[in-house]
């Protein structure tokens, strides 16, 4: 199965100058970036998103992405000591957490909102997500996890939560302020940022693989390098994230 999996992904990533793996809540704002760096460079990028510790698996299974961005410095650091990364883990950017509804949910008062209204709260697999396992240390030190906990279902990813979120399958859902603050999200219920002291901060890392190093060592570092520039920073300021 995983072998039909990698084999599928060769043949998406095979034309594509560049591969970017990419946690699933900073899709939106590397659209804007690829587009920025392609009519910047004429050159052809290709991103996949799903979650970080999904992305990960593969990249030790020998998914061909040139580049990594993840949720967490976590992934990005086990990959560099495991001998996958060509670059040293870099934070890219810090993300923001948001509780949203499409449901109407009182967000004024959102602890007692979640255990007296809600019967259904979306967020991301913590196992895999770094966005859900924020959730969760938000649930916990709010002292509601306990009276909420059977009513969570968890998605693979970001993009699986704002799924449930937004077709209404879940009363209230955790997110990405990048996601609300989408083209695509943005006016689309109620959302709220959620307390920053309440969870760890989302540090967002990213590495150059050793099999982008190896295939297009020049074209890669460009694009890496981009990330850091003042567009691209404008580009993630503008969807919510923190960035030096």
């Amino acid at each position: 199965m995983l072998k039909t999996l990698l084999f599928l992904l060769l043949g998406v990533c095979a034309n594509a100058a560049i591969t970017v793996a990419a946690s699933a809540n900073v899709q939106y704002a590397l659209n804007d970036i690829i587009k920025e760096f392609e009519k910047t460079y004429n050159k052809k990028v290709k991103k996949v998103v799903s979650s970080s510790g999904k992305l990960s698996l593969q990249i030790t299974k020998g998914a061909p992405y040139d580049i990594f961005l993840s949720a967490d410095m976590k992934y990005p650091f086990f990959l560099y000591k495991k001998g996958y990364a060509a670059t040293k883990p870099k934070l890219y950017a810090k993300g923001t957490l948001v509780l949203w509804t499409m449901k109407g949910i009182d967000l004024k008062d959102w602890e007692k909102s979640l255990i007296k209204e809600a019967k259904k709260i979306a967020l991301a697999n913590p196992k895999n997500a770094p966005y859900g396992k924020a959730a969760i240390e938000v649930l916990k030190r709010k002292g509601v996890f306990d009276k909420v906990k059977k009513k969570l279902i968890f998605g693979d990813s970001v993009s699986q939560t704002n799924q449930y979120i937004a077709s209404k399958i879940a009363d209230a859902g955790f997110s990405a302020k990048a996601v609300v603050l989408s083209p695509k999200m943005r006016g689309k219920g109620e959302w709220i940022e959620m307390d920053k002291t309440l969870y760890e901060p989302i540090k967002q890392g990213v590495i150059v693989t050793k099999h982008g190093y190896k295939k297009q060592k020049n074209e890669v570092l460009q694009f890496y390098r981009f990330l850091f520039s003042e567009k691209a920073k404008s580009i993630l300021k503008r969807y919510g994230y923190e960035v030096d």
